[in-house]
């Protein structure tokens, strides 16, 4: 918990200047010596963390990058971190030069890989749809990372047992416009397609996965971070629901926030119907 600071403790010029910016809501950064040392916003400037607006926080985030990197006319020192270890497309079968979007010599690469990275597949369906995911990522990324392949193993696995399965989802949004994001599934008893409203994409879509499933389970915790870098990195998303005093956790991986989040929130869902006694 971030530690907590009266507004009525602080006098003099120092409050006018807080009272001031504040109450428009813009974000201050702080400087010493010219350079950037802190960053005060406001509940109002915050609010578009709230879940569901992800593009609007990026945005956010960003200018605060920005405004640090520039701060007092000169650039903050860059930091260099080493680059994740890179998959060699060529050995999971994928060469475009040749034509080869897959073979057996690459799915038993994939297969020894997944041992190597902690997450074997011993079942032959499994990997079959694991490599189809790993071979599809192939095609969007430029470059793809140990840490895609892990994930999207990670997400292939957490997926069984399914009593759910993401089919599509596709979500609208407008400044000033609540969202609205159409969301089908297949259940036991075939596809089913819901589309609601919410004050964001995700909001929407987990709303109408609700519907579909008849349950309003509350979201405790939720995160989406970039799993690898570069602008097509892949998002990992991790989501917590509590429901009749159980925990459910979901994970969902895709070059595509929304999309990522949705499928840890179905993720999550299929642990809980899996768990509850069927009614």
């Amino acid at each position: 918990m971030p530690r907590t600071l009266n507004l009525e403790q602080l006098e003099g010029p120092t409050r006018a200047l807080l009272d001031t910016a504040l109450s428009e809501g813009e974000p201050v950064l702080l400087l010493r010596d010219g350079e950037p040392v802190a960053v005060l916003a406001s509940p109002a400037a915050l609010e578009t963390a709230r879940l569901g607006d992800l593009p609007r926080w990026e945005e956010w985030l960003h200018e605060m990058k920005e405004s640090i990197t520039t701060g007092g006319g000169r650039s903050a020192p860059a930091i260099s971190f080493p680059e994740p270890p890179l998959m060699d497309k060529t050995m999971l079968g994928f060469d475009l030069s040749t034509g080869t979007l897959g073979s057996d010599d690459g799915r038993d690469f994939l297969r020894a890989e997944l041992v190597r990275l902690r997450v074997p597949i011993n079942d032959e369906k499994l990997l079959a749809e694991v490599y189809a995911a790993v071979l599809a990522l192939c095609e969007d990324k430029e470059r793809l990372y140990e840490d895609d392949v892990r994930l999207v193993a990670q997400k292939q696995i957490a997926q069984a047992p399914q009593r759910i399965r993401l089919l599509s989802v596709t979500v609208t949004s407008a400044t000033g416009l609540p969202a609205t994001a159409e969301v089908t599934v297949e259940l036991g008893h075939g596809p089913a397609m819901r589309r609601e409203q919410g004050d964001g994409p995700l909001d929407a879509a987990f709303k109408a996965l609700q519907r579909l499933v008849s349950l309003e389970p509350e979201v405790e915790n939720f995160s989406v971070v970039a799993a690898t870098p570069g602008s097509d990195a892949l998002a990992e998303a991790v989501i917590a629901l509590s429901f009749e005093g159980g925990r459910f956790l979901g994970a969902g991986a895709s070059t595509n926030a929304i999309e990522a989040g949705v499928q840890a929130y179905v993720n999550a869902l299929n642990f809980l119907l899996e768990e509850r006694p069927a009614s």
